[in-house]
């Protein structure tokens, strides 16, 4: 059988193309497609979360630090830490009537008999009552004296290398102690100089006591010395310093 011409090149039926492979982006693009709709979800059970809350005032309905917050119910009082002084020279602490800050401002007050000190001789001596006004924290206490002179001439420089100076802590001062502490010249002895500082006991809140100082003038360790403080004089200042603590 005669085959036609054109079968003699004919390949058969032209096979089909294959179809184009997509794109990776696509994949991707499905993922985060499909992370974007887990995360409304998500957001979506959050919103649904119910939520309560509990509160407590320290202190009365109205709060605030007034109203018995932190610090009492009358903070310029209950937490005041504060000490004073007096400077009427009683015998207790009790029988004082009117005490003083002295603070910035210093009190006035004279000692008895500073003005007729000897070399050698008598003592003169001063009641300071001094107390812890405050209704919460104790109080630690120290003592200090300063010399105040303003442009001292001679004389005074050799008055003040004679002045020595004691204390005692009583509850009662209308007998003389018989116990004195002195306390150390420090560096006194010059202009605007100050004594050693003496540790005194603790106050408790609202306790008070008296500091008796001894002031006298003992003689120079020659003539000389001695002879040179006469007509001399110092100015004095007593400083007494507390700190709070835990009552």
């Amino acid at each position: 059988m005669d085959t036609p011409f054109e079968s003699l090149f004919d390949d058969g039926p032209e096979p089909e193309s294959p179809e184009p492979e997509k794109p990776r982006r696509e994949g991707k693009r499905r993922l985060f497609m499909g992370f974007g709709i887990f995360s409304l979800i998500g957001a979506l059970l959050v919103a649904a979360t119910m939520l309560d809350w509990a509160i407590i005032d320290f202190g009365d309905a109205s709060g605030g630090k007034d109203n018995g917050g932190i610090g009492g119910p009358d903070p310029g009082k209950d937490t005041a830490y504060n000490i004073q002084v007096s400077t009427g020279q009683e015998n207790t602490a009790a029988s004082v009537e009117n005490w003083v800050e002295a603070n910035p401002i210093p009190e006035s007050m004279r000692i008895p008999g500073a003005d007729r000190l000897n070399p050698g001789g008598k003592a003169a001596t001063v009641n300071l009552p001094v107390r812890n006004d405050s209704d919460k924290a104790g109080s630690t206490l120290t003592l200090k004296l300063d010399n105040t002179s303003e442009d001292p001439n001679d004389a005074d420089k050799a008055y003040a290398k004679l002045l020595r100076f004691d204390y005692a802590e009583v509850d009662d001062a209308s007998t003389t102690p018989t116990e004195w502490t002195p306390l150390g010249k420090g560096e006194f002895d010059e202009v605007t100089g100050s004594t050693s500082i003496a540790n005194l006991g603790d106050l408790e809140p609202r306790e008070g006591r008296v500091v008796v100082l001894r002031v006298r003038l003992v003689n120079g360790p020659d003539a000389d010395a001695t002879n040179a403080a006469n007509g001399g004089g110092v100015g004095l200042q007593a400083r007494f310093d507390g700190a709070s603590k835990d009552a």
